[in-house]
């Protein structure tokens, strides 16, 4: 791993910026395709407020790395996880508008549940989607958390052991804005905040099917009367 794979995996994420761009326009001119201004749903506001927290913490990790500022970019990638939870909460209720709903109120999603009765806690909505769509998104979850808080994680990170013996040992302190990650961390680093945004934008994918749908269901009910 090099300087070059972490600048590819940049110009990568800069791309899936631009796709996110395109999956916005796509849904937002559904349901009034004659006129090219669609219409707009109560998810619509979900998702697209989704989406640009999404595009904006993409961006700010990018910022960030590129400033050797990992201290701060990698707590990024468990919020790009936290957009995949909560628009993965969305496809699991019975009535995604009341879900949306009670998220408006101020409602934490951890409170709702989903079809089956169970409440969306993050814990809850991590395993089921490690199950059943993104297989390894539950340890970026669980290894990304630890970087959230204080934690031992930044402990070990700025004290080095200088020397060891029998009798003694030395240790080194940094204090300040040091690089303190080596170059295979960092592609690390940043091909998981890669693919948390790619799962997202696999999720932001499937609601334009849930609005045809619904669009469909529209019309047909329309004609009947």
């Amino acid at each position: 791993m090099n300087e070059e794979d972490l600048k590819q995996i940049f110009k990568n994420l800069v791309a899936l910026e631009k796709l996110f761009i395109k999956e916005s326009k796509i849904y937002l001119t559904i349901g009034s395709e004659e006129n090219g201004k669609g219409s707009v749903h109560q998810m619509d506001l979900f998702v697209s407020a989704i989406v640009n927290r999404g595009i904006s913490l993409a961006t700010g990790f990018k910022t960030l790395a590129k400033s050797n500022n990992y201290i701060c970019a990698v707590p990024i990638i468990r919020l790009q996880i936290d957009n995949c939870l909560r628009f993965y909460a969305s496809t699991l209720v019975k009535n995604y508008n009341d879900f949306f709903m009670q998220y408006l109120s101020g409602t934490h999603i951890r409170n709702i549940k989903d079809a089956y009765g169970n409440k969306m806690s993050d814990n809850y909505l991590a395993k089921k989607l490690d199950k059943e769509v993104f297989p390894g998104i539950l340890n970026m979850y669980q290894n990304t958390s630890g970087h959230i808080h204080f934690s031992n994680e930044h402990t070990f990170m700025h004290n080095k052991i200088e020397k060891q013996n029998d009798e003694e040992m030395t240790m080194k302190t940094i204090i300040g804005n040091h690089d303190f990650f080596k170059i295979d961390q960092k592609v690390d680093f940043a091909y998981n905040m890669f693919k948390a945004t790619e799962f997202l934008l696999e999720l932001v994918k499937s609601w334009k099917y849930q609005k045809h749908k619904a669009e469909t269901e529209i019309k047909n009910s329309a004609q009947k009367r």
